[in-house]
């Protein structure tokens, strides 16, 4: 999950964070990008502080370009950090992709908590964590047969116990086959699998050294012609 926080100098963006670091350290991993248009910090300032809070990987994006990462914006290097289970980014007020934490007056874009304490910040992490958490196990083909405009809005009526996986056509829980083309995801119903499994392992029976296989990786790369 990606979580913001902007506010003007002094509000408390610096401190929060740190206070989130070290309330969760250590139960997930956890990326800081901060905005940091007037240089980069030194030991004892605010990105120093993230990382000794805990933090597993802290990027700087400003002027100077300072990096961990080779990106030139904040959304490519959001996607550099995607194997992270958290990010919290410091700064950016005007990036509407970004859900926020906003503290002070200032209006910033894509407000989620206004002002709110570090409780409640907690909350809403944990709350989102579980949502993609559930909407991972969901087949996420959008389709609305199940009476939800798509797979994420289902994810939240499980989680608040308004719905349940069964009332998902797709969902198959004892899939044996995950498929992804191009690296996203493909699910496949019951007959699909069924078809395939009994393919390859007939295939495979065939091939001399294989014996009674429990796990098969197949990876295929189709080049341009």
């Amino acid at each position: 999950m990606i979580l913001g926080f902007c506010g003007p100098s002094n509000s408390g963006k610096t401190k929060l964070i740190e206070e989130i670091l070290q309330k969760i350290k250590g139960k997930y991993r956890i990326a800081v990008v901060k905005h940091t248009p007037h240089g980069i910090d030194l030991k004892g300032k605010d990105s120093w502080r993230f990382k000794d809070a805990g933090a597993n990987e802290v990027v700087l994006l400003g002027d100077e370009v300072v990096r961990f990462q080779n990106s030139q914006s904040l959304f490519s290097v959001l996607k550099s950090l995607k194997d992270y289970d958290i990010i919290l980014v410091e700064g950016f007020k005007k990036e509407k992709f970004v859900p926020k934490v906003c503290l002070g007056s200032e209006e910033c874009e894509n407000c989620v908590l206004e002002k709110p304490d570090l409780s409640a910040v907690l909350d809403y992490i944990k709350e989102h964590l579980e949502i993609e958490r559930i909407l991972k196990k969901l087949p996420n083909f959008n389709c609305g047969e199940c009476g939800h405009k798509n797979c994420e809005e289902m994810a939240r009526a499980i989680y608040r116990g308004e719905d349940k996986f069964e009332n998902c056509r797709y969902w198959n829980p004892n899939a044996q086959i995950s498929v992804k083309v191009n690296g996203k995801d493909i699910y496949m119903g019951r007959f699909a699998q069924d078809v395939a499994m009994n393919t390859i392992l007939g295939l495979l029976s065939s091939f001399k050294g294989v014996k009674e296989p429990k796990e098969v990786e197949i990876k295929i790369k189709l080049e341009k012609m």
